[in-house]
Parts: structure tokens; sequence; C-alpha cells
């Protein structure tokens, strides 16, 4: 009886086995996604606008596309400029789809995109030396990085910083020299976006851009800085302070 009772519970043993839920690793069919769903991993991801682009309802440079309707409609649906941060949802070639601030959804140049993670903001206060490579002796003498320049920091190999600048390659600056405080890169994006404006022949609107930057930044040297830039008096008649080196205490990367 014993012998029958441990063989009847090794076949229940068995048939309990055959009945689990959870398959053997690598059984069982592999998910399939829906047809046309082509899932691409890791999104959506957050990524930064590196240059100007449009934002479009298509994956396309025509500048109209099919509507809703019978009727053909603008493709453009708004400019992002450099700095804006949006998410990233989809690939498609040279094309990614991306939600921005305002939750709008659209197509744009994927060379226009940084992405990946761990990306920060950051400018200068002075003029910074520019580096080819994390080393000293890899100085460029005929780069510098000017101050209120919007920086997206790419990486940090102490004691330098990859930046990505608005024009040219990537470049290392010593880490010591950026400045990642909230109100200084919220000048540094005012500054970036009275230039655009100013380049596209839209000085006055230039100017209301400066007007807001000291309404809400006095005090930021780099405020009066722009101000030069764009022609304008220095605010109260004071003379535009020289530049100096970053505050002790500036935010690194």
């Amino acid at each position: 009886m014993t012998r029958f009772a441990a063989v009847a519970a090794a076949l229940a043993c068995l048939a309990g086995c055959g009945k689990s839920s959870t398959p053997a690793p690598g059984a069982g069919p592999a998910v399939t996604p829906p047809p046309g769903v082509a899932p691409t991993p890791g999104l959506p991801a957050p990524a930064y606008v590196s240059a100007v682009t449009s934002l479009r309802r298509e994956p396309t440079d025509a500048s109209r596309v099919k509507g809703t309707g019978k009727k053909d409609v603008a493709n453009a649906l708004a400019v992002l400029l450099r700095g804006e941060k949006v998410t990233l949802l989809e690939v498609k070639e040279d094309w990614a789809r991306v939600r921005s601030s305002d939750d709008s959804e659209g197509w744009l140049r994927r060379a226009t995109l940084l992405e990946g993670e761990g990306i920060s903001e950051a400018t200068v206060l002075a003029p910074a030396d520019v580096f080819d490579r994390p080393d000293l002796l890899a100085a460029n003498a005929r780069r510098k990085v000017e101050p209120g320049t919007l920086l997206l920091v790419v990486k940090s190999r102490p004691p330098f910083s990859e930046v990505n600048v608005s024009a040219g390659p990537n470049a290392w600056v010593l880490s010591e020299r950026l400045a990642g405080g909230e109100r200084e890169v919220s000048v540094a994006k005012l500054a970036e976006k009275a230039r655009w404006l100013r380049k596209t022949g839209k000085e006055d609107e230039a100017k209301q851009i400066l007007a807001l930057a000291r309404q809400q930044f006095a005090g930021v040297p780099l405020v009066e800085l722009l101000a030069a830039e764009l022609g304008e008096a220095p605010a109260g008649g004071a003379a535009v302070p020289a530049p100096g080196p970053p505050p002790t205490g500036a935010a690194n990367p």
C-alpha cells in the first residue's frame, strides 16, 4: 500500500504540473502586435529640439496635405525652437512623431531632435573655452561659447561636460563654467526666442521678449547682455555689466 500510494502521489504531481498556468521559459506562442503596428522599444521618451523646426501634421515636407474632408490643409502646425522639450512617441525613417508641451502631436525631422536620457539645460555667464575632446590639450582656440547661449548638456566626464550648441558639432567645456540655475537658463531660453524673432525680421517682437526678460528676471546679468545685442539701452541707463566668471556654486550637470 505504501508503494502504491507513492506512485499515485507522483502521478498526481505530474498531472498538476501539466496544468500549470505559468509556461516554462520560451514555451507558448510569441505575442504578435496588431497588423500595421511596429512598436519602438523605449518609447515614449523625452527629447529636446536642437534646431528650429516645424511641427507637421504628416511626415512630409509638403506644404499642404489632405485634411479630414476633401480640402487640403496646411501641413505645418507650429514652429518649435531650440531647447523645447517634447515627448518622442514614434519614429518612422527620418521622421519622429512627438508630443509638444501643449499636448499637440505631430511630426518633425528626427535630425532636429536630441534624444537620450539625462540631458539637462545650462548656459554660460562669460565666454567659455571649447575643447574638441575632454582633454586640456584639445583646446580649440578658434571657438568659444558666448554668454547667454542655450546649451543642452549631453554628458559629464569630469572636469568636462559635453554640450550641444546651436551650430556645429558638440563641444566640450569645463563643467565649472556652466550655469544651470533656473533663472539663468530661463533668460537663455528667452534670448534664443528673441534672436530667432530678430533673424526672421520681427524686431519689435524680439524687443517684447526682452521686456519680458527684464520684468521676470531682473538682476540676471544675461538680460542686459541681450539688451545690448538687440541694440537697446540698459535698463535705467546703467552700464551693461561686463560678464565675469560664474559665481561659486554654479550648477554643474
